[in-house]
């Protein structure tokens, strides 16, 4: 018996149209006016993967893990020099020194927000030689297509925290009780959380009675338990990066990537919840359904199930070999990995040259 494909119930396509990443969804929209109506707006819930920039080209390749293909899209808005990423925006930095939010590059509508230029940062008296790290993360408390009160942390300079507010036209540093530079910086719980390098924690309520302000709300312990997975005697290894990230459980988990001095790329991790409020913290030996998606300029949790193609248990990482430039004018070792939490293996999933590998958030 012939069947109308296009009769097909609206509840059904759409849900059909949930499990399709944004390039297969276009083609699932063209197919007839019914399949169009009944697709979802925008949405995918499966993180992309922005790969190695090549140098003058107008279209951008992305890694999807659901589908495991590589896309191209057409995004010269995206020609710059330096990418960050957070709630599905990337944030552009350029050699004319514009900093630009871009919302997720896979959306089929285009939506530029300009920020304050390098000039507009508090202390910076002279144009310094471009640099694409004098911002190295990049952080939104919100989505601005869903909050109009959102707010923009980044790391800058030597390490500072800087904060910028809609309507404001510079960025206003974050007085910090220390000296040292900050690893990384989220949005946590109604305020910006941001560990320094001697692995305290500091919290930034921006809503608060002083929005410019971080204190020391918690000191990683210096020693801890030996790692249960077994590695040569006598491996050398050293922490290449430390990662916050809020659990898909809502608890705030503080990850450490350490690097063997070998020939070889070997990597590890270790996990470990914190408890701001009883000051402790546990160590994580299993993710459950979860995943951590972590690199140089994005990260965050992910609940996965059999649909999305992603492993459960595993850390899914961004790294670059050999120097902690995030823009090589020589090219360098760059890639991403899944580390499996249950016994310490680690896959090399994609491999490039030039700029550091970029997570695309899901955004609902």
């Amino acid at each position: 018996m012939a069947r109308n494909w296009a009769e097909l119930p609206p509840e059904l396509l759409q849900l059909c149209s949930q499990r399709l990443c944004p390039k297969n969804l276009s083609a699932f929209r063209a197919v007839c006016h019914s399949w169009q109506s009944a697709a979802v707006k925008e949405r995918s819930d499966v993180p992309w993967l922005m790969l190695t920039d090549k140098k003058g080209m107008l279209w951008r390749e992305f890694f999807c893990l659901s589908c495991q293909q590589v896309h191209k899209k057409f995004l010269p808005e995206m020609m710059a020099n330096g990418y960050f990423s957070s709630r599905g925006w990337v944030l552009t930095t350029s050699r004319d020194w514009e900093f630009r939010m871009l919302k997720t590059p896979m959306s089929r509508y285009s939506h530029i927000i300009k920020l304050p230029n390098w000039n507009k940062f508090p202390n910076i008296e002279d144009l310094p030689f471009f640099d694409v790290e004098f911002v190295r993360k990049f952080v939104l408390s919100d989505s601005p297509t869903t909050s109009p009160d959102y707010k923009v942390m980044v790391i800058y300079d030597n390490g500072q925290l800087g904060l910028w507010k809609p309507g404001e036209e510079e960025w206003t540093a974050v007085d910090s009780p220390t000296d040292e530079k900050n690893y990384d910086v989220i949005y946590y719980k109604g305020s910006f959380v941001a560990v320094d390098f001697e692995n305290r924690i500091l919290r930034c309520d921006v809503d608060g009675p002083t929005p410019f302000e971080a204190r020391v709300v918690f000191q990683m312990p210096q020693r801890l338990p030996e790692f249960k997975h077994e590695y040569p005697p006598g491996s050398l290894w050293y922490v290449n990066q430390v990662f916050l990230v809020q659990s898909t459980t809502g608890s705030l988990l503080f990850v450490s990537l350490q690097e063997q001095v070998a020939s070889t790329i070997t990597f590890r991790f270790r996990v470990l919840e914190i408890d701001l409020d009883t000051q402790m913290c546990t160590e994580v030996e299993n993710l459950g359904n979860t995943s951590l998606f972590l690199g140089h300029n994005s990260s965050f949790s992910l609940e996965v199930d059999e649909d999305h193609l992603i492993k459960p248990n595993c850390i899914y990482f961004t790294y670059v070999r050999l120097s902690s430039s995030q823009f090589f004018e020589d090219g360098g070792d760059t890639g991403m990995g899944i580390y499996h939490l249950e016994n310490g293996t680690v896959e090399l999933h994609v491999e490039g040259k030039s700029s550091p590998l970029l997570w695309i958030e899901p955004c609902f």
